[in-house]
């Protein structure tokens, strides 16, 4: 049975039922009546109008055949596809089950057809059905898995919906609810909804439906919690519908409710804001006072109060206006301007996103040719730019500078006009730049700006704002690294001041600004001469004498002056500074409410003046001890604080608490390190994630202390995992996972592989330019190319495929833990029979005894302090470079091998002695962190004595990049019938990059190889990076006979490695090695296995990316050294048997400790020829 159509029809012109409409059954064309069918083509068109999907267009194709109109051949391709009739095929199996079975199917087959189809509008309305699937999925598995994918696929569909597009409504209506059920700002869900409501008011009938929707969002909001401007949305949307329906059908009986949200509005608000609401959109004389009033307040001067203020009349007008009238962009944007002013100079944290809200409304309510167009353009790129100082998303920056490119790209009036819009994309960029979203945005901003202001005639009144804008952008790109733009930044500062008339009260910001450059420059350089740091507070106090004495900003300025004197006391000594900086911080602080988003800064100003104060005793000490403390805390707990600032408050606590609190010290920092992921998130690149780690430095060394002092060894060890390597676990993490999944999962571990690969690649050139030079018939072309852009957003959109491969990968059985912290209970247990020793400059090293039912213990080094561990580092690396300096007089250089002899013994007495007076094993894995890093432990002893003090004579040593990776390494089974074959290479044929010959390569390879039959050769130019990887993968055992190049994060990761005859083999195409055979490598070269003297806490050498690549154990060195030769052949004749048995490998350790004894007898007057070789692994 059908409905009767006309019924349906008239039906809904007469009540304007959606719901009604779409629930109708109308025959086909085919079975209507004849005189019926006008009504059946209404009902049709009706229906299109009213959904957002594929569906609707289905019934616009059966309106124009009925009508006798051009169909839609794009529809037509859709439904003429087989991948459709397996779709409906799905849809009929659904409307019969009703089960997430058969949804799932139906919404397979739903994309199965996205994939086929290949129209922008066709994917768009197949999305927008798709996207509400999703959500009944999430309803009927009763989780929230889709909630965001939706948002994300409801984003692009109305971003290619046109704004004439009679379903844009019915999407907007989808947004709106897929934005609240994934938690979005309310202020986001309303725009979608306020502009849904706009065309639904238009429709005639009206859409009762969507228009309800809003009020009925707006009155849940108020009844929340929310604030009582939402109640009076709820009423101004009542009486738009109470009009329309007025106008559609002639009453406003369906609206009972508007009376009542009438008396609650005057109740809440008052009565006159309830009259006003209720009656202004029918007098034009009130609409126009109250924006007269709103002008008026947008005019004054700044003072407590004003700013709240004119936001809640703006707010007052853009609510009351109707959503149709010619002045609500208008008021829009002062309501975006009021938001702004509040969050700026008030600190309101909310008001940020509020401000964007305002503008993202008028931007989907403005018809795209509105002769506001442009202004609204620029409004949403400085409201998105502002925002993605809150919300740090690199997402938010970019966007931010797509709106502004859009702007620059529309027409221009003139060149003044071009130059306004250039300077607001050189801000975008800017501020781009800062988030570390765009590596190449700092310098893109200076040349924009640069061409804004060559468009600028002198004297115009712009001139000042675009000469401080290219102070700030070359502030920004030099304090990342380019030094020689501070000259610029400072110049275009002075420029800025001296074109800014005196009177202009836009010359505080240009002082502010010039200022800001001088001191960026003096602190970033440390500066140690007073008198820049001068020339910054001079233009700072100017600033402050322009604002009236209850400004918001002065407290900005006060604080930034307080910085600027504690930097001066720091680099040039001026002990007068600091005590002014911490009674310019106190009173910065005193005048900034604890809500206020700069707060934080603030609070840390103050708390850093206040405990250097503190170190210098006097009766205030304990005072400003616990104002620092009390500040530190507050800012750490403050939701404003970026992630990096929190960790260094907590540092700074956990440091000040250590002597006296040693548990609260710890305490802080298990906060420290509870914040380090965000700060080496995937998505960031590795610069970005190199300079976090670098802030680390020294954290576990303290956690060790107060472990130590507290008694809690356990808690602290755990702790120490979680802070050190960092970056070396997450890789080693997701390593493991993959040697795991490969054997249960496959095609997952396939994934996880290549993630990690192309992740690599997009790391390699996040960081790196390149100048192209290309000749060709004699004439020579050049071009600059920047990756840099592209790599990082790359890294952002691997990351997020890994973060979803990892999260899958976690529902697998044994992989629930993957890349979370480790549990030290389940690390003890699993690394059984492997005593290793933590050892920290700190003044202790924990034992962890192979036996996990015994206690960890904490070996006092009672002459161990960083300071003197430093001391000796310097003592040894200056011994090692004068002993390969062929500058260096024969005398020096002995002198030089009785320094390390020094060194050691000193290693042995302070450190190796007393832990093996306790340690009873003779088989030890070393964990040296922070500076003891740089020192050789597994060397130490009296060597000159016979006496036997030696760790050498005591134990086997092996080093371990971390006690995970120690329990990972020791629970793989060594695969029971692997070849007994190696890949060994050989390269020193010729001299390269000021490399001398290495004679005796060829010979160590050819001396390894006939010690392991079958080996694969490589010598010289057919040891190519190719040749190395297909024998990375064919032999368990890899020697390398080679010059070494230490890697160091001071550059590209890819400039450290092995040296061949036509290149590098580099770490990357070490990661790139995906086996579980490999068993040994040897790498004898220089420097392959030190760390890097700027990051001790992260293994990024050679040695332990082979390590990580797979190879259960690696033979390093920790600096340069002669032809190894004697020591490479001689480990290999010991576990050969002198080429009579396959190698053991499982014995390397021992073989290399035997081998250095053996060596160090022979040669005891050159320890840096047998204390250079370490093994890490097993």
């Amino acid at each position: 049975m059908y409905d009767d159509v006309r019924l349906v029809v008239e039906t809904f012109e007469y009540s304007g039922d959606v719901d009604a409409l779409l629930a109708a059954v109308l025959p086909l064309p085919q079975q209507c009546p004849r005189h019926l069918l006008p009504h059946l083509a209404q009902a049709h068109w009706h229906r299109y109008r009213a959904q957002s999907g594929f569906d609707g267009l289905i019934d616009r194709e059966i309106a124009a055949s009925i009508t006798s109109q051009a169909g839609d051949p794009a529809v037509a391709r859709v439904t003429s596809a087989e991948q459709y009739r397996e779709l409906e095929e799905a849809r009929a199996d659904f409307q019969v089950r009703q089960d997430p079975g058969s949804l799932v199917d139906f919404l397979n087959a739903y994309t199965v057809l996205m994939d086929a189809v290949d129209d922008e509008r066709m994917t768009a309305a197949l999305i927008a059905d798709h996207a509400r699937l999703l959500l009944v999925l999430d309803e009927l598995d009763g989780t929230d898995n889709y909630a965001e994918p939706v948002v994300n696929a409801l984003h692009w569909t109305i971003a290619h919906t046109t704004h004439d597009d009679p379903q844009r409504a019915r999407r907007l209506v989808d947004r709106a609810r897929a934005q609240g059920n994934a938690g979005r700002r309310p202020g986001q869900v309303l725009a979608d909804y306020r502009a849904a409501a706009q065309l639904a008011l238009r429709e005639r009938p009206v859409w009762r439906d969507v228009v309800i929707e809003l009020a009925q969002y707006e009155a849940d909001l108020y009844a929340n919690g929310a604030p009582p401007i939402h109640l009076a949305g709820a009423l101004v949307t009542c009486r738009d519908l109470a009009a329309a329906a007025e106008r559609d059908f002639g009453n406003t009986a369906t609206l009972p409710a508007l009376a009542q949200l009438e008396n609650e509005v005057s109740s809440q608000i008052g009565p006159d804001v309830a009259r006003f609401l209720r009656t202004c959109h029918r007098d034009p004389l009130v609409l126009q006072a109250q924006r007269d009033k709103v002008e008026t307040l947008l005019r004054q001067d700044i003072r407590p109060g004003v700013l709240v203020e004119r936001r809640d009349q703006a707010w007052l007008l853009a609510i009351g206006l109707p959503l149709d009238h010619e002045g609500r962009l208008d008021a829009l944007l002062d309501l975006y301007r009021t938001h702004d002013d509040l969050w700026e100079l008030g600190g309101d944290t909310a008001a940020i996103g509020l401000a964007y809200d305002a503008v993202t409304e008028a931007l989907l309510t403005t018809s795209p040719d509105d002769a506001g167009r442009a202004r609204l353009q620029k409004a949403i790129a400085n409201a998105t730019s502002t925002v993605a100082i809150q919300t740090r998303s690199p997402d938010d920056a970019k966007d931010a500078v797509d709106a502004a490119r859009a702007l620059v790209e529309l027409p221009a009036r003139d060149q003044g006009q071009r130059a306004l819009r250039l300077t607001t994309l050189a801000s975008t960029l800017v501020r781009q730049f800062e988030l570390g979203a765009n590596p190449a945005a700092g310098q893109e901003a200076i040349t924009v700006v640069e061409e804004a202001i060559e468009l600028t005639p002198p004297g115009d009144e712009n001139l000042p704002l675009r000469w401080s804008t290219l102070s700030l952008a070359a502030q920004k790109v030099a304090e990342d690294g380019d030094h020689s733009l501070f000259a610029k930044a400072v110049d275009a500062g002075a420029q800025a001041v001296a074109t800014m008339p005196t009177h202009d009260v836009r010359r505080i910001g240009m002082l502010y600004n010039y200022a800001a450059a001088v001191q960026s420059q003096a602190n970033t350089t440390m500066v140690t001469d007073a008198e820049p740091y001068r020339e910054a507070e001079r233009a700072y106090r100017a600033a402050l004498a322009l604002l009236a004495p209850d400004h918001p900003d002065n407290a900005r300025i006060e604080s930034t002056i307080a910085d600027l004197l504690y930097h001066r006391y720091r680099h040039c000594g001026d002990l007068d500074a600091l005590d002014d900086s911490l009674e310019l911080a106190e009173k910065a602080v005193r005048e900034t409410p604890q809500d206020h988003h700069w707060w934080p800064l603030r609070a840390f100003a103050l708390a850093r003046s206040a405990r250097e104060l503190a170190t210098f005793g006097g009766p205030r000490a304990d005072e400003l001890r616990e104002l620092a403390i009390t500040h530190y805390r507050g800012v750490s707990a403050h939701p404003a604080a970026a992630p990096q600032h929190r960790m260094v408050c907590e540092q700074q606590q956990a440091a000040m608490l250590a002597e006296a609190d040693p548990a609260t010290a710890l305490d802080a920092q298990e906060r420290v390190i509870a914040a380090i992921p965000p700060t080496v998130s995937r998505a960031l690149p590795r610069s970005q994630r190199l300079r976090a780690v670098r802030q680390l430095d020294g954290l576990a060394d303290q956690v060790v202390d107060a472990g130590a002092r507290s008694g809690e060894l356990d808690r602290a060890l755990e702790l120490v995992e979680q802070c050190r390597a960092v970056l070396f676990g997450d890789a080693w993490g997701i390593r493991r996972g993959w040697a795991k999944l490969r054997e249960i999962r496959p095609q997952l571990a396939e994934k996880l592989s290549q993630v990690e690969q192309d992740l690599a690649e997009a790391d390699s050139y996040s960081d790196v330019t390149f100048h192209i030079e290309v000749e060709y018939q004699g004439q020579t072309s050049t071009r600059d190319w920047d990756p840099r852009p592209e790599a990082v957003q790359r890294i952002r959109r691997l990351a997020a495929k890994r973060d979803h491969l990892v999260a899958e990968a976690r529902a697998v059985p044994g992989l629930e833990n993957l890349l979370t912290a480790p549990d030290l209970e389940l690390l003890r247990h699993r690394a059984t029979g492997h005593t290793a020793v933590v050892v920290s400059a700190a003044g202790t090293a924990f034992v962890v005894p192979g036996d996990y039912l015994q206690p960890i213990e904490a070996v006092p080094l009672r002459q161990m302090t960083e300071i003197t561990a430093r001391a000796q580092v310097r003592k040894l690396r200056e011994a090692l470079a004068d002993v390969k300096d062929p500058a260096c007089s024969f005398d020096r250089r002995e002198e030089a091998q009785l320094d390390v002899h020094a060194v050691l013994e000193w290693l042995w007495d302070t450190t190796a002695g007393p832990v093996l007076e306790r340690v009873t094993d003779t088989r030890l894995w070393w964990c040296p962190i922070g500076v003891a890093a740089g020192l050789p432990l597994h060397a130490a002893g009296k060597h000159r004595e016979a006496a036997g003090q030696t760790v050498f004579d005591r134990v086997v040593s092996s080093y371990t990049p971390s006690l995970t990776a120690l329990a990972d390494t020791v629970t793989t089974p060594r695969p029971r019938h692997a070849r007994h074959t190696a890949l060994v290479v050989g390269v020193g044929e010729r001299e390269r990059e000021g490399v001398p010959v290495l004679p005796s390569a060829r010979a160590e390879a050819e001396a390894v190889a006939a010690l392991l039959p079958g080996s694969t050769v490589l010598l010289d130019s057919a040891a190519t990076a190719d040749a190395i990887k297909e024998g990375l993968h064919e032999h368990p055992i890899a020697h390398f006979a080679c010059h070494g190049r230490p890697v160091s994060s001071a550059g590209h990761p890819d400039l450290g490695g092995l040296m061949l005859s036509d290149g590098m083999f580099v770490p990357s195409f070490v990661r790139d090695l995906r086996t579980t055979q490999a068993q040994l490598a040897f790498l004898s070269a220089c420097d392959t296995a030190g760390p890097d003297p700027a990051l001790l806490d992260e293994p990024l050498n050679l040695a332990s990316a082979f390590h990580l690549a797979g190879f259960r154990g690696v033979i390093g060195t920790l600096w340069h050294t002669a032809d190894s030769t004697e020591t490479a052949v001689a480990v290999y004749a010991a576990l050969t048997a002198h080429g009579t048995r396959p190698a053991y490998t499982a014995h390397a350790a021992t073989a290399l400790t035997e081998t250095l004894r053996r060596m160090r007898d022979a040669y005891p007057a050159v320890p840096t020829r047998w204390a250079a070789h370490v093994h890490v692994g097993d």
